[in-house]
């Protein structure tokens, strides 16, 4: 008799353990679909891509950012964001990237901007002074000559959207956005910059799997000893 009691409680104490081991399980993948669910259709964000396919199904927003000082000189930057949105498939997703800048002189309070359109994706700049210039061992900023932009104009590789997968513009201005140049396009990776003096500044960059360097004039920036580099 005692043993028909203990094999029912050894009986029952089994079920118990079963039912809840398939509790938990449910419990498991339950909230593993869900996770699944909430990654697949919540919005996902990008940097630095521009949806340049006719869809409407997407929307398009503008707004300004923070502004930048031009170290040494009284103007200041002022990009211009895109914030892109759209469906694709079963999730949304929305996009973030700089399209313009507007120079805006703090003490004249008068202001330009960069480019009469928004059409292009500045993937990056650079504010250049003569700060790592290797004769400047003060550690003290100089004022900002020029500005150094990474563009991609035009969906090079054919996926319906300006990325950093896209060939590359290497372009100038001075601090204050005038006298806009573009001295080397097709560029499919920057390599670095060096100030070489107040008057001139060294670039490499890869063309066509090739690299490159060049001097750029800081004055009017033309590009000059454009030589291979040796592989």
């Amino acid at each position: 008799m005692e043993d028909n009691k203990f094999f029912r409680f050894v009986w029952r104490f089994n079920a118990i353990v079963i039912m809840a081991s398939g509790l938990l399980a449910i419990a498991v993948l339950a909230f593993a679909a869900i996770e699944i669910v909430r990654s697949t259709t919540r919005d996902r964000q990008g940097i630095n891509i521009v949806n340049v396919d006719d869809d409407s199904s997407s929307s398009q927003d503008w707004e300004l950012g923070n502004l930048r000082e031009v170290d040494g000189t009284t103007y200041l930057m002022v990009p211009l964001y895109s914030d892109q949105s759209y469906t694709q498939s079963y999730y949304s997703k929305s996009t973030r990237s700089t399209r313009n800048y507007l120079f805006l002189d703090s003490e004249t309070g008068k202001s330009k901007w960069l480019f009469a359109n928004n059409d292009y994706l500045i993937a990056s700049d650079r504010l250049i002074s003569e700060t790592n210039n290797k004769t400047n061992n003060s550690g003290e900023s100089k004022p900002v000559i020029a500005v150094l932009y990474h563009l991609i104009k035009k969906d090079t590789n054919g996926d319906g959207r300006l990325t950093n997968d896209d060939s590359m513009t290497i372009a100038f201005t001075h601090y204050n956005g005038n006298d806009y140049q573009e001295v080397v396009s097709g560029v499919d990776r920057f390599l670095g910059y060096k100030v070489l003096n107040a008057n001139s500044l060294l670039i490499l960059y890869q063309r066509d799997g090739i690299a490159y360097s060049a001097k750029v004039s800081l004055d009017n920036f033309a590009l000059s000893n454009e030589k291979e580099i040796a592989k």
